[in-house]
Formats: structure tokens, C-alpha cells, sequence
């Protein structure tokens, strides 16, 4: 990790875990006098980021009234340019770049350009802003991740950098001029947004460059703030003499940018201002066949050569399936209720290819999952849109308790006490509910999982009994023993007593006889037992009958011989006359009745024994004594 000197104090880079180079700064309170923004926040001390092309110093803070809610102070000390080697015009003109950054992105609005919350704040030794949430800076993936990032991620943060582009330059007409992967940053949903807007120009038109007001001198001292852009991402018309700019030049910086970003080596094309530039330097083999097309005509050395943006983001390069399904997901909500149903019943097709570039684990966890989440928001779509979840999490590495809980389950949640939903889905979530249990924190498996297993066992509808008596033999360990004898089994038992369809009770007989192990003699005596007397007088179907066979049988096994004489033959017998019964049926049953009397018969052979071997140590015992006796001397 690298360490930047600034001034007396180090600054430290942090990574975020879910995005490789990124990572949320270290906890404690940021404590600089003076800057009433940074009172009103949360403040952490060390910042996520810093460069000195950014200027900003990059801090997490969160609400203090709402500790969950987050966003990302930008922080500038005037005592970074007090050095003497800063001139006065110099400090002058670094300050107004960072208040007109600051200033341009309360202006523009866009999905994809950094949203300010709090408008900048100058004190006499401080500037601040504040905006939602980010994580870092593509600057910070380059440095830090440069080759463990994927295509696909790569096209799909620079498809949103390229829309921001053509907010920029068709509806605001603005050139931003000073692009570069500083300007970039990353939000906590891998989405990728324009900021650092202090060079920008207004009033631009495509096809007519206005004078450039950048020298690109360079003067500056390594480690030095500088107050224009970085010359190495520039285009070559605004560092010829004379300069010039437009909306053409960004268009050169955003090849660049594409081409480091996708190239083999993932290297800069260039490593200095583009003076004497030529397009030759860019080698077709180093870039995907797709891209090399319209990344040519970005990086042509002529303006009037290079395409709009429109025209870069309708090129083949962006036309892959996989962007376009991200894509479509990120925008799900504004399409219509044909559109949304569409997409996602053939969105299982592309992730069942486990080598597409849509089903790597960092794609899924982080661009794929959250958004398949957000889309429970339309009640209409739960059926199509659980089974993929629940699909997705299912595949290995995918999904972590960690990654679940924070990212997943707060849009799962509400689901498990929805008022309508479909059939197909909760018995989807019974299925795999040993896995939400593993997923989930314990005090939500308490809280949600377990009135969701209660509410199903009391409902009627079969293939959800079917599904939550299979689960409760399996999952009994993830509840407390207390919970699982005062809340479930008083439901199973209610459901066998009360429900008019032997199909149901058979389900309910069935389930119990898989866990009769788990309940102590007591319970089973004084609450289970009981329950099935009232059955049997209440129903002697067949198929009722036969399944309170195997539940008695199970019993018998766990309560003992006595138990089995006095309270489980007893209810045996009369099911031996039962006419309903088919000649095979009887055969069972009086086969496990000659089993249980074979039970208790064998214990009790066994007692006459010990007892009978018993008095014959006792009468040995007593015969020795009397022959010692005898012969001992008088």
C-alpha cells in the first residue's frame, strides 16, 4: 500500500472489500476546527482516497441521526499549497478549480455523475462538499487491481461514464476537458460516475473548438498540486500552439481512457503530454477486434475525425449481450410491465453458462444480485424474480453471509411476511430454507424465518404443508428446542386435528414421525399421544390409519417397552379390525402390532432374566457365607 507524504502526516490508501482497490477507511472521527460541514457528519479520520491529481482527500461519513446512511465528504486543506514553492497565483487558481468542481456538480444532474448532498463550504482553512456514497476512484482500481478486474466490468463502467458524456455534451453543452481515471468514481454498487468538473467549459458545440485556457507547462515539482488537468490524458489540439478545445477533445481522453482500460497490458497509451501525437502508436492487436473500429477514430490526432458520443455508444464495441442485460436490469423500473417480464424470463438462459462473463463472482455479487433485488419492488414480478435469486445464491461463491446480509436480505426480508405472493415462490423458499437459515443472522432466523415456517403450518394449500414438514426435521437444530415444541408442534398437532383433508393429516403424521427423536418421553407422552387418541376416534381412513402405524412404531422405539404396553398397544389393536383396511394394509399393521408385542416381550424377558440372575448371585452369595460359616472353628 502506498504511502503519500503530505506535509508532516502520511496518508494512507484503503481498499474496499467487495471491489478489488477499493475499500472503506479506517473508524475514528475526523477532527479539523473550523469547517461547520464537517460538524453536521459522521467523519472518518483517515480518507478513502487521496491523489494528488484529485486534490480531494476522500472521507466516509454517515448521518448522525442515521449512522446506516451513508455518504463521502470532499476535503481540501489550504495548508497542502502554503509551501513556498507555490506562488501566489498558483494557490489562486488550484482553489477556484476545486470551488468550480464543486460548484458544476451541484449544477449538473445525471444518473451517472456524482450527486452532491451538501453544497461546498469554504472556511478560511478548509473547502468541503459532500455527496452520496463513493468507494474510490478508477485511478484507485488502475493502481491497485489493474489486471484482476474483467472485460465486462471494464465495459460497463466505461458505458456509464460514455452516458454521463452524452448528458454532458448534448444537453448541458459542456466539455469537460480535464478527463482522466481521477475523475471517475465508484459508488457502492459498482457504478461508475463523472465528477472533477473544475476545468469544464460551457456553451460548447460539436465541431467548433474554442481557444484552450491550459498551458500544460509544467512546472510543477513532482508531488505538486497542479492547477490544470493531466496532460497525458489530454487531447493533442489543447496543448498545439495555438491551443484549442471542444467537445472533440474529450472524446480523445475518453480513448484513452478505453484504450488502458481494455488493452492487453492495461497500461496508459501514453506517458506524457500527446505533443507530435500520432494514432500509429495504437496496435489493432492490443484491443478487442469490437473495439479497435471506434477506438481509432477516438484516438485520431484530428478533431473533426473523432466520433460524437452517441456514435461511440451506439458502436459494436457496446452491443454485447451481457452489457446489455446489466444494463437493462440497472434500468428495470423504467421499463414497461411486457418489457421487465420479458427480459427476466430469459435472463436464466444467460446465467446458466457458468463461463459467460455475467456469471463471475464479482459480476454477480455486485451488478447482477442487487439489481435482481431492487426488481422486488413490483410485486408483479416476484414470481419470476425470486427463483433466479434463489438459483444465483445457490452457486458457489457467489453469495457470503456477509455479502447476503448487508447487500440481499434487506429487499428479501419483506417478503416472508408479504400479504400476497405466490404459491410457487413460498414453497420455493421452503425448499431451499436450510439455506436462507445459513445465510441469514440468527436473530433474523428467529425474527422472520420462524413466523414465516409458523404462518405456513397453518395454511391448507398442500404443496406448502408438503414443502414445511419436509424442512422441520431438518432445520429443528437451527431453532431453539423450547421453540420448536411451544410454537411448531402445537401448530402440526392443531393441523391434524383440525384439518378435513386426510391428505394434509398424512402429511402432518409423516413429518412428525421424522423427528419424534428431538421431543423428550414427556412431551411425547403427555402432548403427542393424547393428540393421536383424539385422531384415531376422529379418523380411521386407511391411509391415516397406516401412517398413525408408522408414527406408534417410532414411538415405541423411543419410549420403551412400558409406554408401548400400556399406551401404544392400546390404540393399535382396534385399527386391526378396521374395515376400510385392504388385506395387505391389515398385514402391516398386524405385523408391526406382533412387532411392538415382540418389543415389549423381548424387554421383558430380558428384566426376568437380570432378576433371575440377579437371585442366583444373591443365593451363591448366601450359600458361600453358610459353608464359611460351618467351617470356621468354634
Amino acid at each position: 500500500r502506498k504511502v503519500i507524504e503530505d506535509g508532516k502526516q502520511p496518508i494512507k490508501r484503503f481498499f474496499q472489500f467487495h471491489w478489488p482497490g477499493l475499500a472503506s477507511s479506517q473508524p475514528g472521527q475526523l477532527l479539523i476546527m473550523g469547517n461547520k460541514l464537517l460538524t453536521q457528519y459522521d467523519v472518518s479520520k483517515e480518507p478513502t482516497y487521496y491523489s494528488i491529481e484529485l486534490k480531494w482527500r476522500l472521507h466516509s461519513a454517515s448521518f448522525k441521526e442515521k449512522p446506516d446512511e451513508k455518504l463521502t465528504i470532499f476535503l481540501f486543506e489550504r495548508k497542502v499549497i502554503e509551501d513556498k514553492k507555490y506562488g501566489k497565483n498558483a494557490k489562486e487558481q488550484i482553489v477556484e478549480v476545486l470551488k468550480k468542481d464543486a460548484t458544476c456538480l451541484q449544477r449538473l444532474r445525471h444518473p451517472h455523475i456524482l450527486s452532491v448532498i451538501e453544497a461546498v463550504t469554504e472556511e478560511r482553512s478548509t473547502l468541503a462538499f459532500a455527496t452520496k456514497p463513493v468507494v474510490g476512484t478508477v485511478a484507485q482500481l488502475l493502481e491497485n487491481n489493474r489486471h484482476e478486474l474483467s472485460n465486462l466490468e471494464m465495459k460497463c463502467g466505461l458505458l456509464d461514464i460514455a452516458e454521463a458524456f452524452q448528458f454532458l455534451h448534448q444537453d448541458a453543452k459542456t466539455a469537460h476537458l480535464g478527463f482522466s481515471p481521477h475523475c471517475v468514481f465508484i459508488d457502492p454498487q459498482g457504478k461508475w460516475l463523472l465528477g472533477s468538473f473544475g476545468y469544464s467549459q460551457m456553451g460548447m458545440q460539436w465541431g467548433q473548438l474554442s481557444d484552450c485556457p491550459f498551458g500544460f507547462h509544467g512546472q510543477e515539482a513532482p508531488g505538486m498540486l497542479s492547477y490544470e488537468p493531466p496532460a497525458r490524458y489530454a487531447a493533442p489540439e489543447m496543448c498545439a500552439i495555438p491551443a484549442k478545445c471542444g467537445l472533440e477533445s474529450d472524446m480523445f481522453s475518453m480513448g484513452l481512457l478505453t484504450y488502458e482500460l481494455m488493452s492487453n497490458d492495461r497500461q496508459p497509451l501514453l506517458r506524457g503530454a500527446p505533443r507530435g501525437y500520432s494514432s500509429s502508436v495504437v496496435r489493432q492487436q492490443a484491443v478487442p477486434a469490437d473495439l479497435y473500429p471506434i477506438l481509432m477514430k477516438c484516438l485520431s490526432a484530428n478533431p473533426a475525425e473523432r466520433p460524437t458520443i452517441a456514435a461511440f455508444i451506439n458502436s459494436e464495441f457496446f452491443m454485447d449481450v451481457n452489457v446489455r442485460a446489466i444494463r437493462f436490469l440497472e434500468q428495470l423500473n423504467e421499463k414497461d410491465e411486457a418489457q421487465r417480464v420479458t427480459f427476466l424470463k430469459g435472463l436464466p438462459k444467460l446465467l446458466q453458462d457458468g463461463s459467460s462473463p455475467l456469471c463471475s463472482q464479482r459480476v454477480m455479487r455486485e451488478r447482477v444480485l442487487p439489481r435482481l433485488c431492487s426488481a422486488l419492488l413490483f410485486p408483479t414480478l416476484y414470481g419470476v424474480v425470486i427463483p433466479i435469486i434463489i438459483n444465483t445464491i445457490k452457486k458457489e461463491r457467489v453469495t457470503d453471509p456477509m455479502h447476503f446480509q448487508n447487500k440481499l436480505w434487506p429487499s428479501l426480508k419483506p417478503m416472508f411476511s408479504a400479504k400476497e405472493i405466490p404459491i410457487e415462490v413460498v414453497t420455493l423458499f421452503l425448499k431451499e430454507l436450510d439455506l436462507l437459515v445459513k445465510l441469514a443472522a440468527q436473530d433474523q432466523t428467529q425474527a422472520v424465518l420462524l413466523p414465516f415456517l409458523l404462518r405456513c403450518l397453518e395454511l391448507q394449500e398442500p404443496n406448502i404443508l408438503n414443502e414445511v414438514l419436509e424442512k422441520v426435521p431438518y432445520l429443528h437444530k437451527q431453532f431453539e428446542y423450547r421453540q420448536v415444541k411451544d410454537q411448531i408442534l402445537p401448530r402440526m398437532l392443531q393441523l391434524l386435528l383440525t384439518s378435513t383433508n386426510s391428505k394434509v393429516k398424512v402429511q402432518v403424521l409423516m413429518g412428525l414421525s421424522r423427528i419424534f427423536e428431538i421431543f423428550d418421553k414427556n412431551t411425547i407422552q403427555d402432548i403427542v399421544l393424547p393428540a393421536f387418541e383424539k385422531l384415531t376416534k376422529l379418523d380411521r381412513a386407511p391411509a391415516v390409519c397406516m401412517c398413525l402405524l408408522g408414527c406408534y412404531d417410532a414411538m415405541s422405539k423411543n419410549l420403551g417397552h412400558k409406554v408401548t404396553s400400556e399406551r401404544i398397544l392400546p390404540l393399535i389393536m382396534p385399527l386391526l379390525v378396521e374395515d376400510g383396511l385392504t388385506f395387505e394394509q391389515w398385514e402391516t399393521q398386524l405385523s408391526v402390532a406382533k412387532k411392538l408385542m415382540q418389543r415389549v416381550e423381548t424387554a421383558r424377558r430380558k428384566e426376568y432374566e437380570a432378576k433371575k440372575d440377579a437371585q442366583a448371585e444373591s443365593q451363591h452369595a448366601l450359600g458361600a457365607d453358610t459353608t464359611q460359616a460351618a467351617s470356621s472353628p468354634p
